[in-house]
C-alpha cells in the first residue's frame, strides 16, 4: 500500500539524517497553535482491507484566531469536503464560529448555539468532546494539529520522533513519526510531514490498529498551505450557503434572537422589475411588517387577507413588505394579484428571508418599528393572525 512505503521509506533514514534537531514537539505544538489564519485543500483517502478501492475526499480547509475569550475550539473555521460516490459526487460543510457550530450535509443544515444551549459544546463538562471538536477532519487544520501535538507530548503513550533537516518527496521537511502503544498493543502508527520553516503540514499518514481486524489507513496530502485571512462568522457563511441557510435551514434561533436588534439588509427585485433595498439600521417612514412567503404553502392567501384586514383595521399607518421566495412572477401573483398603497411585492426574497434567520418553514413575519429596529415576530399561520398582527403591530408604532 502506498502509505506503508511512506512509513518504512521515514523509519529507515540514515541515523546521521535522524540527528536530534533544535526543535521538539512541544515547539511545533506551539507554532502551529499560534496561526491567525490557514487556507488549503487537500485530498484525504481512506483505505480498508475490506475495500480494493480508497474512499476519496477532496477538502477545503479555512481557520482563524478565536475571538475574544472564546475556549470552546482552538479556533474558527471552515472545512468543506466532497466525496466521490457511485451515483455523483456528495458535498458538506462543516463550520465554527463565536460560539456557534453549523453542519450541512444531504440537503440539511444542523446548528448548534451555546448562547441557547451550551451542553452539546461540553458533554459532561468536556470540551473536548463537544460538537464543535468532534467533527469530521478539524484534525487536519494547523491549530488542531498543535493542539494533538501537545497533547502527545504529555501522553506515555505515545512515542514520537522530530526528525529535522530530512528530505521527503524530494523536498527538504521536518517529520514527526511514531506510534501510540496502549496495553502492550500498537494503537496507532503516525507520519507528519511538515514545512521545515513554517511546520505547516505537508503529507500525513496513519495506520490505526495496524496488524488488526479493524485496520485503516488515512494519507492526506496538502496542496499549499497558506497564512491567508479568512473572515469566518455567521454573516459570511449565510452569505456563502444561501439555500444552506435558508432552504435547508431548520433552527429558528437567529429569528428568535432578532427582536431588539436591527433590521437585517433587505434586497430583492419587485415583481414589475425594479429593486427594492433597505439597509441594515436604516429608518423606516412608518412602522412595518416583513411577510416572508413561498406561493407553494397553502395558507399563502389566508396569510395576505389576515395581514390587509389587519392593517385596514389599525388606526395609524403601516408598510407591508410581501417577500416571496418565488422566482416566477405568475406564481407570486397568482397569490397577490395586486398591491395597495403601503404595499411591495417582492420575489427571490429568500437571501434576504436567511440574514433574518427565517428558514424553510413559511410563512413568517417580522415586525419593524419606524427606527428601523424589530420588534417581534410571527412563525407560521393560524386562524387568529389578524388579531395577532394588529396587536404586535400596534406595539411596533
Amino acid at each position: 500500500m502506498k502509505k506503508r512505503c511512506v512509513l518504512v521509506f521515514v523509519a529507515t533514514l540514515p541515523l546521521a539524517m535522524q540527528a536530534a534537531g533544535l526543535v521538539s514537539l512541544g515547539d511545533i505544538a506551539r507554532r502551529l497553535s499560534s496561526y491567525d489564519s490557514y487556507a488549503d485543500s487537500c485530498s484525504y483517502e481512506v483505505y480498508l482491507p475490506s475495500l480494493s478501492d480508497p474512499v476519496c475526499y477532496g477538502v477545503r480547509l479555512y481557520g482563524a484566531s478565536s475571538q475574544g475569550a472564546d475556549t470552546l475550539a482552538p479556533c474558527r473555521y471552515l472545512i468543506e469536503w466532497a466525496l466521490s460516490a457511485p451515483d455523483g459526487v456528495v458535498e458538506g460543510f462543516s463550520a465554527y464560529a463565536d460560539g456557534a457550530h453549523y453542519r450541512f450535509r444531504d440537503k440539511r443544515l444542523q446548528e448548534y448555539h451555546a448562547e441557547w444551549d451550551s451542553v452539546p459544546f461540553a458533554p459532561g463538562g468536556r470540551v473536548r468532546s463537544g460538537v464543535q471538536n468532534q467533527v469530521q477532519f478539524a484534525e487536519l487544520l494547523p491549530q488542531y494539529m498543535g493542539m494533538k501535538f501537545s497533547d502527545m507530548v504529555s501522553d506515555s503513550t505515545y512515542v514520537s520522533k522530530v526528525t529535522t533537516d530530512t528530505v521527503v518527496g524530494g523536498r527538504k521537511s521536518l517529520v514527526v513519526s511514531g506510534r501510540r502503544r496502549v496495553n502492550g498493543y500498537d494503537a496507532a502508527e503516525y507520519v507528519y510531514v511538515l514545512d521545515p520553516d513554517s511546520f505547516l503540514p505537508r503529507l500525513v499518514e496513519l495506520e490505526n490498529n495496524p496488524g488488526q481486524l479493524g485496520e485503516q489507513s488515512i494519507s492526506v496530502r496538502y496542496m499549499c498551505g497558506s497564512e491567508r485571512p479568512c473572515d469566518i462568522n455567521a454573516e459570511t457563511l449565510a452569505a456563502r450557503y444561501p439555500d444552506a441557510f435558508g432552504k435547508y435551514r431548520e433552527s429558528s434561533f437567529s429569528l428568535e434572537n432578532l427582536p431588539g436588534k436591527p433590521m437585517p439588509r433587505v434586497v430583492a427585485p419587485t415583481t414589475t422589475g425594479e429593486r427594492y433595498l433597505h439597509e441594515k439600521g436604516e429608518p423606516f417612514a412608518v412602522p412595518a411588517v416583513f411577510v416572508f412567503m413561498e406561493s407553494a404553502v397553502g395558507s399563502c392567501g389566508d396569510v395576505v387577507r389576515s395581514v390587509r384586514e389587519a392593517v385596514d383595521y389599525l388606526p395609524m399607518s403601516v408598510d407591508v413588505i410581501w417577500a416571496f421566495f418565488d422566482h416566477r412572477v405568475d406564481d407570486i401573483e397568482a397569490v397577490v394579484p395586486s398591491i395597495r398603497p403601503g404595499e411591495h411585492l417582492l420575489m427571490n426574497a429568500r437571501g434576504a428571508a436567511s440574514d433574518c434567520g427565517v428558514g424553510s418553514d413559511t410563512p413568517v413575519l417580522v415586525f419593524v418599528g419606524a427606527d428601523g429596529v424589530v420588534r417581534d415576530f410571527v412563525q407560521g399561520y393560524n386562524q387568529d393572525l389578524k388579531s395577532i398582527v394588529i396587536q404586535k403591530a400596534s406595539l411596533s408604532n
